[in-house]
């Protein structure tokens, strides 16, 4: 039978528990059975314990990274389980405990078969827990398709969609839609009845038509201003409305490149608490270094600035270089109490796909958890109380 692991002088910051040097007790069956103040601590009282001292670093709720397309050199787009794998493996190794493997648009039968890779790996993970599978398309306007495959995209097709519904064993947990094309509003209807979350994203559609699909349900905005139609004076656009609608929640990528940093300041000064998630929006050679590299079919290069670029048109953003605890760091260094960030990449995500056993630090809840040291660089994780890392 496993023992129970004792983490004894943690700076530990969750939306629920904030202490200056705390302990936390993880029970036999994985799941948080204690958290109290050190200066409480009486060693008689945890007797048979595997001990870990934090050494006064930061522990919070494992990060959970909700779009994401690949890292270390492993991605969803060769369709293959050991590449999600790979991927879990990885993102441990920077504090993610969960994470939601993201799509690429494609023709629908590439995309199915990168699902089945998704599913397939579910389970067998010796890092961050797979969570399900996030679709980015195919239902895009090729208007503001970035560096998504415009001969894949197409309009709302409720065939298509209930295709992928059928293959996914209730695994798809989210899938981003371009609102300005007629037939959104079925795809919102069947998302609402099997509990997918929709993204307003890669989208040119106007303000009033990103302020229909909110009231039709498409409360989220994916990797806000990036890939959509954007604030102008006189003709605000989905950035706009993601922004203004204060029940719309937004995505950010948090490297200060893909969105500067005084327009990530803002949104968080702006937006309600609850509503804001930071996400990597990652590829493939993620935190592999700089070089030229291929991902999803493209040659793309990391060089003066830290986000892939296409090899041969520096202009074109193609994804970020980012991880979760990077972006953690910078919002952090921008001046934002780290107890509000955290909840951007723990508690926010939880609760919009309704995991209700992560996110926090409360007695019962699994224990997903890292610690960080000062510069947010993961020094120990465990992903349902087994330490991963």
């Amino acid at each position: 039978m496993a023992k129970k692991t004792l983490i004894t002088n943690a700076k530990i910051a969750s939306a629920s528990v904030c202490l200056d040097n705390g302990g936390l007790l993880i029970g036999e069956n994985g799941t948080i059975e204690k958290v109290f103040d050190m200066k409480d601590f009486k060693s008689s009282s945890f007797e048979d314990c595997t001990i870990l001292d934090a050494e006064g670093n930061l522990l919070t709720p494992g990060l959970i990274d909700t779009h994401i397309h690949g890292v270390g050199g492993f991605g969803t787009d060769d369709c293959e389980e050991s590449s999600i794998l790979g991927m879990s493996k990885c993102l441990a190794k920077h504090g993610v405990t969960a994470f939601i493997p993201t799509l690429y648009a494609g023709r629908p039968e590439k995309m199915t078969r990168e699902m089945k890779a998704i599913i397939s790996a579910m389970g067998k993970e010796e890092g961050a827990t797979i969570l399900g599978v996030n679709f980015e398309g195919p239902f895009l306007s090729p208007k503001r398709c970035g560096a998504q495959d415009s001969d894949s995209l197409c309009p709302p097709d409720a065939a298509i969609f209930n295709s992928f519904i059928e293959k996914s064993n209730g695994a798809i947990k989210a899938m981003t839609i371009a609102p300005e094309y007629k037939g959104y509003e079925i795809i919102a209807e069947i998302a609402k009845k099997e509990g997918i979350v929709l993204l307003m994203g890669h989208s040119d559609a106007t303000y009033e038509q990103a302020v229909d699909a909110i009231n039709h349900g498409v409360c989220h905005a994916t990797h806000l201003f990036n890939a959509m139609s954007t604030i102008n004076h006189k003709t605000p656009g989905v950035g706009a409305a993601a922004l203004f609608k204060d029940e719309c929640r937004v995505e950010l990528i948090a490297d200060g490149i893909h969105v500067h940093k005084a327009v990530v300041e803002h949104v968080i000064k702006t937006k309600p608490e609850d509503k804001v998630v930071l996400i990597t929006d990652s590829l493939t050679p993620a935190s592999l270094g700089k070089g030229k590299f291929l991902a999803n079919g493209m040659e793309v290069e990391l060089g003066e600035i830290n986000a892939f670029v296409l090899a041969s048109d520096h202009s074109l953003l193609c994804g970020s270089a980012l991880t979760l605890n990077r972006a953690v760091s910078n919002v952090t260094n921008w001046g934002f109490d780290i107890k509000k960030v955290i909840k951007f990449a723990t508690e926010n995500p939880a609760k919009i796909y309704n995991l209700s056993d992560l996110g926090d630090i409360k007695v019962g809840m699994k224990a997903s958890l890292s610690i960080f040291d000062k510069d947010f660089n993961a020094k120990s994780v465990f992903v349902n109380g087994k330490q991963v890392l």
